[in-house]
């Protein structure tokens, strides 16, 4: 069991010497393994689509119902943009924790559809940000590096 760090994508596929040529790499860490930023070689990748034979199945995705850059009010009123699952940015400018839920999407490259509105309201009416963090920690074994509370 793994999870991804990364998702990197190759428009045009990259130059490897190797056929065929990787379009996506997913940069990964073992299980019990905490990212270190310092670390520059501490994951490994995998090209999904290469010659391995693997097989992927997606246990858990923390946010899965919000884009890196969506803007979003958390109950209290508290504005704030999320760039990944454990990094959150209020814009406040007061020190940075998590958002309360529910959430009420306010933007997502522009104007949210109401389809995407709902979507993330529906998935934040029961829940918290302390229960996503508790569900990829009993998975990964770990706790993120820029873990905030």
């Amino acid at each position: 069991m793994v999870h991804v760090q990364a998702v990197y994508h190759f428009d045009p596929p990259q130059v490897t010497g190797m056929l065929p040529r990787p379009a996506t790499y997913l940069d990964l860490l073992r299980q019990g393994e905490t990212h270190d930023p310092e670390l520059e070689d501490q994951t490994y990748p995998l090209d999904p689509a290469g010659g391995e034979p693997i097989r992927i199945e997606l246990l858990f995705r923390p946010y899965a119902f919000l884009e890196p850059g969506d803007e979003v009010a958390d109950q209290t009123g508290r504005a704030w943009r999320f760039d990944a699952a454990w990094d959150w940015h209020p814009f406040d400018g007061e020190q940075p924790s998590a958002p309360a839920w529910p959430l009420a999407l306010l933007s997502r490259n522009g104007e949210p559809t109401p389809e995407e509105a709902a979507a993330v309201a529906e998935a934040t009416a029961v829940g918290s940000h302390a229960e996503e963090l508790e569900r990829w920690t009993e998975l990964t074994l770990t706790r993120p590096a820029t873990h905030q509370q």
